[in-house]
């Protein structure tokens, strides 16, 4: 059977004659004709999507680890507490700092290891290397120790927040690409989610062992997920570029799937020989633009002001005589979150990039108007504000509900879209470093522009970066749904 089998792939790839044509452009005008109906999703294509996103849900429980750990690193309880002291000021700052330090390395680093080794195996390097960093947080008893295995779990997660998205764009087709990458970012409120709920009741050891406890699952089950067939296909790996394509879309004939090889054959012509380095970004007009249109949705993302907003909840509940605990109030708002998350990767596809960060951004500007206004008519203790406590609250799940269904899941899947294969891994290391260094600066300088000017003052700075966003998605953001990614170069040309 397996002989059998062998043979039909063998006769499969001999049969894969591909003879350009006179431009790029019309030969993927006809590969686009030959090859216009969508096929459902295949069974083993979700297997692999659920199985490698179990790895950035390990890496986003790291963005909700430090709300409960904190809390038990204060506690003067030696069962609680591992360093056997109440954890100063001093060094709550440098646990939070330093790992965002360190992933400005790892995030433009580590992506470009997916160009040497692979992408699926350099996600399974970053995976083992996450696994023994949880295990020292959970066992560290001195403070340093604590910090050091932290940068190094945020340094390996910047690597894989930048490697994923190539992977999945790399399997997925042309109308899936972008709702499993939608389906990808839903991990970060349900890492927060998973820390929300195992935080409290568990111990700091065993709470950090249990953000963990996904990875199992995935080094077991990645196995059987294929190698990336672009990648495959650059390293001259024509028949198990084929094989790979054959598990993930086992719903299409002999003739669909010698399309799809010929239209990874054409994506990579001409760039077999060029060397994968940041002048590569610079060097045509395309890639250019595509940096720049890359950069666009990570720069809402991180101005809207969602870190400011995150820190504030419990304090704006609190004020809304709310009778919900601080940890219930997380739960709450992570499961909006988680549910947003999904629903906007399952329409995505439908509605398209442009319009859902636009009614995003619009709805995020409103909401942080509102609470800027309710700031500051608390600031000059206005008769108003008492008749107004229910304001935030609503504004809070405004807020949140319009940031997850476009600045919230989008803005990850855009870059892996405007590059060609050759371009991609450097493309996600420059913007995922371009994106944690646009959060360290975020970090440093609100609190002393809150200090100078006001909380409120700070929330009317991001509804204005809201709506200046919306204006730039909706009059430059190009709409990319359904093309492929030749179209999208050739559209990126004209721009």
């Amino acid at each position: 059977m397996d002989g059998k089998r062998s043979g039909e792939s063998d006769v499969m790839l001999q049969e894969i004659n591909y003879v350009p044509t006179r431009t790029e452009c019309s030969d993927n005008q006809q590969l686009k004709a030959e090859n216009n109906v969508k096929r459902s999703d295949t069974p083993f294509l979700w297997f692999v999507v659920l199985t490698v996103i179990l790895l950035m849900l390990v890496g986003c429980t790291s963005f909700g680890w430090a709300s409960p750990a904190v809390i038990k690193l204060k506690s003067e309880n030696p069962e609680v507490n591992p360093l056997g002291r109440p954890i100063t000021t001093v060094e709550i700052s440098v646990l939070a700092g330093m790992p965002v330090l360190s992933s400005l390395i790892g995030s433009y680093m580590i992506p470009r290891l997916a160009d040497i080794v692979g992408r699926k195996t350099s996600l399974q390097i970053t995976a083992i290397g996450m696994f023994a960093s949880i295990v020292g947080i959970a066992f560290s008893s001195k403070i340093y120790l604590l910090i050091i295995s932290c940068a190094i779990l945020s340094n390996l997660f910047a690597g894989t927040w930048g490697i994923l998205p190539i992977y999945l764009t790399e399997i997925c087709e042309d109308h899936n690409r972008t709702k499993f990458g939608c389906l990808m970012s839903a991990c970060i409120p349900l890492g927060q989610l998973y820390c929300y709920v195992f935080g409290p009741p568990f111990s700091l050891k065993y709470f950090t062992l249990i953000t963990a406890a996904p990875l199992l699952p995935f080094f077991a089950l990645f196995l059987f997920a294929p190698e990336s067939p672009v990648y495959l296909l650059s390293k001259g790996k024509k028949e198990d570029c084929m094989k790979a394509l054959m598990k993930l879309r086992r719903n299409k004939s002999k003739t669909e799937l010698e399309i799809d090889f010929d239209r990874i054959k054409l994506s990579l012509r001409d760039t077999m020989d060029t060397k994968p380095d940041l002048t590569a970004l610079v060097k045509t007009r395309e890639s250019r633009i595509g940096l720049l249109i890359s950069m666009m949705p990570v720069s809402g993302q991180y101005l809207c002001g969602v870190p400011v907003m995150m820190s504030l909840l419990a304090p704006i509940f609190n004020e809304s005589s709310t009778l919900l605990s601080g940890n219930m109030i997380a739960v709450i708002v992570g499961v909006v979150k988680l549910l947003t998350f999904i629903i906007t990767s399952s329409i995505i596809e439908k509605t398209g990039r442009k319009p859902m960060l636009v009614l995003s951004s619009v709805g995020s500007g409103i909401s942080t108007l509102v609470i800027g206004l309710y700031f500051y008519l608390k600031y000059i203790n206005s008769v108003f504000i008492e008749k107004l406590q229910w304001l935030p609250i609503a504004s809070v799940f405004l807020y949140i509900i319009s940031y997850s269904l476009g600045l919230g899941p989008i803005p990850q899947c855009v870059p892996s879209e405007m590059f060609l294969p050759h371009q991609r891994s450097t493309a996600q290391a420059f913007i995922s470093a371009y994106a944690n260094a646009l959060y360290a600066f975020y970090l440093f300088v609100y609190p002393l522009l809150a200090e100078a000017i006001g909380s409120y003052s700070c929330f009317w700075i991001f509804s204005g970066t809201c709506f200046a966003g919306a204006v730039v998605f909706y009059y430059v953001m190009p709409e990319t749904r359904g093309k492929s990614i030749l179209e999208i170069q050739e559209m990126l040309k004209r721009y």
